[in-house]
């Protein structure tokens, strides 16, 4: 396959052709970072066993938090034992206060119907932190699976069904199939209160409010049992994300039985820690999520997982174990060269960017040149000393661990941001920008092939994690990032008409992308996409930028052979329609091919004529800088 026909195939058709889904897996890469992560990480644990860890120590806990998870016997003989006190607590709510109380005792265990994600900047006073109250509490991915009636909705509706009723029976549910039928209903009123996930992440609806202001804002829920039971200092305020929902949301811990909620409660917390209760439980929470939702045929090995969730309850304290071993200084330090020479290049493109005016311009260079670069690792790593890990004791570990991460965040409300600290954990293998703090995060995980390859010619590395970076770098020029200014504070430093001409180019790109079929009779969300889209056509722009002032001809295939390749991904019907239902990104072929067809070096480079698949006439091609 050439790339003038299609540059996704010709990158990584020969894996595609040769590589099969395994049974136990939704999906599989090329390059799987998380496991290549997840395996360097359980040599680390395996290492901590050669040595005496004392007890209380980070190596002790690591060693008890992951054993403990394994020893599906110890999780066998303890029964429901362990989830008993937590479910009686349920079944003693007998107010409306009650249950705000509860709620507020279960933040970062499990999503209730409006939860707190912490650990974030104030929007207004970019130095003082403020959780976030979101939407959430639903079993299904998304709203559109309870209220849409195409044939795979209802399908995902009728095996959720099944397992809500086998949670209700195994927890020993005198009625099952009522309570899971009620379940259900309250789950299909909660989700037509969400906003669509392509309206839900706006920051133009967020607002600052108290628990008096929540109290006449979103009347229904208990505010003051709410906030205190969660954690938060007296006084404290939070940034409601969808405040439309939050009305509707509380209004329904008002309207709806006192019993459906507990009812709800009892299900919901049951199916976040299936994963560490008897086998029963485990084998239906992988019928519904791996296997219904996901397409899995088999498990994903415990041993797996394990790490996984090691990772999610102590991931500093493995982190300052891996980087010791896998990210050495020069590699940090030629990185951060390259993210140099991409700000700069940015720095000029802004100048140029197509929908913003004289003005503005030089107020998206101050944002560049304002902009923070973090690379690897945190300045400093958080401390678990208070946290609780105890040998044979999953559940218990897994919700003590989660419970002390949420306090930890709760109890940074109102104060100054620790900027020396991160929100994504090192290991991750992703990247983000915080418009808040105007800053990009490029975590270690990361930052091997093929986003980043030392021993890669600089050609695949700029078309590997430079493209990343620029598409980092251009969510501060979206419609999210028009909101904040260099500062980090929610302001709109568009003019009317560079929001206009934002709107015209992002309409064009959606129309494009609504156009493009996945499955038969599934499309892809243009407008939910659209940032995604914006940011992967301007960070390979970018990048092509940053690396043509340096470029070797010859090397030039390289660049955009390398951006595809990062894409290589086999999915299964399954996780493809999941996805499409609540992913902000396009598909992988489509964020390989339709980002290089716009750039005009992509059809320099391999000659691209009419008639070529990936032909675009140079009049059709956006060029965002």
């Amino acid at each position: 396959m050439r790339p003038q026909d299609d540059l996704y195939l010709a990158a990584n058709g020969a894996w595609l052709a040769r590589t099969a889904i395994p049974a136990n897996r939704s999906e599989v890469y090329a390059a799987d970072l998380p496991l290549v992560v997840n395996a360097r990480v359980r040599g680390l644990v395996e290492g901590l066993r050669r040595q005496p860890q004392a007890p209380g120590s980070i190596g002790r806990k690591l060693l008890d938090f992951h054993d403990s998870y394994l020893d599906l016997v110890a999780i066998e003989r303890a029964g429901l034992a362990p989830v008993l006190p937590p479910l009686a607590q349920i079944d003693a709510i007998d107010s409306p206060a009650a249950l705000a109380r509860w709620q507020g005792g279960i933040q970062g265990v499990l999503k209730t119907p409006l939860w707190f994600w912490g650990g974030f900047a104030d929007f207004k006073d970019p130095g003082i932190n403020r959780a976030l109250l979101m939407q959430g509490g639903l079993g299904l991915p998304d709203r559109d699976y309870y209220l849409k009636d195409e044939a795979r909705m209802l399908e995902a509706r009728a095996a959720y069904l099944a397992y809500l009723t086998t949670l209700a029976r195994l927890a020993g549910d005198p009625a099952p199939g009522d309570t899971a039928q009620r379940v259900l209903a309250l789950e299909t009123k909660l989700a037509a209160a969400h906003l669509p996930a392509a309206e839900a992440m706006n920051p133009a609806r967020v607002r600052t409010l108290d628990v008096a202001a929540l109290a006449l804002a979103a009347p229904g829920l208990d505010w003051q049992a709410f906030l205190a039971a969660a954690g938060f200092p007296d006084g404290a305020a939070v940034n409601v994300v969808q405040p439309e929902a939050a009305l509707a949301s509380a209004r329904l811990m008002a309207e709806l039985p006192l019993a459906d909620w507990k009812r709800y409660f009892r299900l919901r917390l049951l199916d976040s820690m299936a994963p560490v209760l008897p086998a029963a439980l485990r084998a239906a929470h992988f019928a519904f999520h791996g296997k219904a939702i996901g397409g899995q045929v088999a498990p994903t090995p415990r041993a797996e997982t394990a790490i996984d969730v090691l990772t999610g309850a102590l991931g500093d304290g493995l982190s300052a174990l891996y980087m010791a071993s896998y990210f050495p200084p020069e590699q940090k330090a030629r990185v951060e060269r390259m993210a140099a020479r991409i700000l700069a290049a940015a720095h000029e493109a802004a100048g140029r960017i197509a929908w913003m005016d004289a003005a503005t311009r030089r107020e998206a260079q101050a944002k560049i040149a304002r902009t923070t670069m973090r690379v690897g690792y945190p300045a400093r790593w958080r401390d678990y000393g208070t946290l609780d890990v105890r040998a044979g004791d999953a559940f218990g570990n897994r919700l003590r661990a989660r419970r002390h991460e949420w306090l930890r965040l709760a109890a940074q409300s109102g104060k100054p941001v620790e900027r020396d600290l991160w929100t994504m954990s090192p290991l991750e293998p992703n990247a983000y920008y915080d418009p808040v703090l105007n800053e990009i995060n490029l975590p270690a995980g990361i930052l091997q092939a093929p986003f980043f390859d030392a021993a890669a010619s600089d050609a695949a590395n700029y078309g590997g994690i430079g493209a990343l970076i620029g598409h980092e770098i251009s969510h501060a020029f979206d419609t999210t990032g028009s909101q904040f200014d260099s500062r980090g504070a929610q302001r709109d430093w568009w003019t009317a008409a560079d929001h206009a001409a934002f709107r015209a180019f992002g309409a064009t790109l959606v129309a494009r992308f609504d156009a493009e079929e996945v499955l038969p009779g599934a499309r892809v969300n243009g407008k939910l996409t659209l940032p995604e889209n914006i940011a992967d056509l301007m960070g390979l722009q970018l990048a092509w930028q940053a690396y043509s002032k340096e470029a070797r001809p010859d090397e030039a295939p390289q660049f955009f052979l390398a951006y595809a390749r990062q894409w290589a991904v086999k999915r299964r019907d399954e996780r493809m329609l999941q996805l499409l239902a609540s992913d902000p990104h396009a598909p992988a072929v489509l964020r390989a091919n339709r980002p290089a067809m716009q750039l005009d070096a992509f059809h320099d480079t391999f000659a691209t004529r009419p008639g070529d698949p990936m032909y675009l006439a140079p009049a059709q091609r956006l060029r965002a800088w």
